[in-house]
Formats: structure tokens, sequence, C-alpha cells
């Protein structure tokens, strides 16, 4: 998606002249063509957030426009939706907590979705390691959901998880699917992102939700080239 500096403008809710002393101060990205600005979308986000420049609403989006890349991960954590201080001492607490939040439709029974992830963990632990686990349902299929969804949870205190690093979890990705084949596609784009340094330090630090949604679709952005390689070698 290429951007006019009314564009920046409007989404940013800056004047031209703001726009113009970050093109020539701090590096934002753009091509000048017939003596006119142009400016990518996902360069643009990348640089906001590298420089801290505060995102807003519009620009987020903004992004929500383009059809032509995936952007699976990035739409089910903004449909998830983004907590702080979540209470709870134990996993059964935090999980109980976290479920009440979900973005559940009123078919869907709230108890048995706790007792299924309580399972889930009991039988394996979900935790990654360094603070962070993805709890999830063993067989997605029997939610019947119609869109997939990832609730994030920042913990008011840190909680054992019997991760494999030894370290207590305050960061819970809950991804919820409607099939296995989506809930695969969204697990391996979540890891993905999830090895990002610059990702783990927004996680850590409790970066507000605009800040961890831009990096998401920064991130995935990175994944679509070889998604669609591979659909044109098919």
């Amino acid at each position: 998606m290429q951007l006019t500096i009314n564009d920046i403008v409007r989404i940013f809710a800056v004047t031209e002249q703001t726009v113009n002393k970050w093109i020539e101060k701090k590096d934002m990205p753009c091509i000048k063509a017939n003596e006119q600005y142009r400016f990518n979308y996902i360069e643009l986000l990348d640089w906001a957030l590298e420089k801290r420049v505060k995102l807003t609403p519009e620009l987020l989006t903004l992004g929500e426009t383009e059809n032509h890349n995936p952007s699976v991960l990035y739409q089910a954590l903004k449909a998830g939706n983004i907590y702080y201080d979540i209470s709870g001492s134990n996993r059964g607490e935090v999980l109980k907590s976290i479920v009440d939040l979900l973005p559940l439709a009123q078919k869907l029974n709230k108890k048995s979705l706790l007792q299924m992830l309580i399972a889930r963990e009991k039988m394996m632990s979900t935790a990654i390691g360094n603070g962070i686990a993805i709890p999830h349902v063993r067989n997605p299929v029997v939610l019947h959901m119609d869109h997939p969804s990832i609730t994030l949870c920042f913990l008011k205190k840190p909680v054992d998880f019997k991760a494999l690093d030894g370290k207590p979890v305050f960061i819970l990705f809950t991804l919820l699917s409607p099939s296995v084949k989506k809930h695969l596609a969204i697990l391996s784009r979540l890891a993905f992102c999830l090895q990002n340094t610059q990702l783990q330090e927004y996680l850590h630090l409790k970066a507000s939700p605009e800040e961890i949604l831009a990096e998401m679709r920064v991130l995935e952005s990175k994944i679509t080239p070889a998604v669609n390689a591979g659909k044109e070698e098919r």
C-alpha cells in the first residue's frame, strides 16, 4: 500500500511540516517521484516502532484494507484483545481469569473450555520459556468457532507454569481456533514472531496494545512472501 504525504498527516494527526522534519531528521522511509513523496505501509509501521513515534488507531486500521497479504495473526490478536494486570496465584486461577475475558459466543461453554485448558496444561505445559505461555485446547474443532482469536494477557504476578526453563509465566497468548488447520497456521506464525527480540522486549515492558499490534503486523508481513511462494510452486 502506497501512501501520500496527506495520508501521513491524517493518520498520524500531525502537520505537513512535522512530516517533512521526520523525513529530513528521522529517516522516515519514503521515495520521491514527480516531486511527491510516497510511503510504504509496512516500512512506515516499522519506522514508527523504531523511532517511538506515537501510533494511532487510524494507522493500525489502515493495514486492514490490505487484502494481498494475509494477516491472520494480527486479526486474531485484534479480535481477542489485550488485557493487563490479570489476577491469579496458580495456573488454574490464572486460566479462569482469562477464560472470563475471552470473546466467546453464547453457544460456547466457558466452564467446559476452562476444563479443556487445564487438562492441556496437565498433559504438557504450554509455557515456551522466557515468561511466555500459549494456552490452547488439544482439539480446536470442539470449539465450533467461526473465526480464530488470540487473547494476550499480562499477569499481575508471575505464576509457575512448569516451564522447561524454570521461569514463571506472566505473558499469556490464549489461542482459540475453529479448525486444526487454522490452529496450526496461527500457532506457527505466533511462534515465529515470538522469536523476535524486539517483540519480546515490548512484551516484557508491557507495551501499549497499539505498539504490540503494530509490531505483530510488521513481523507477520515478513512471513507472507514465503507463503505466497509456496502457493506459486503448487
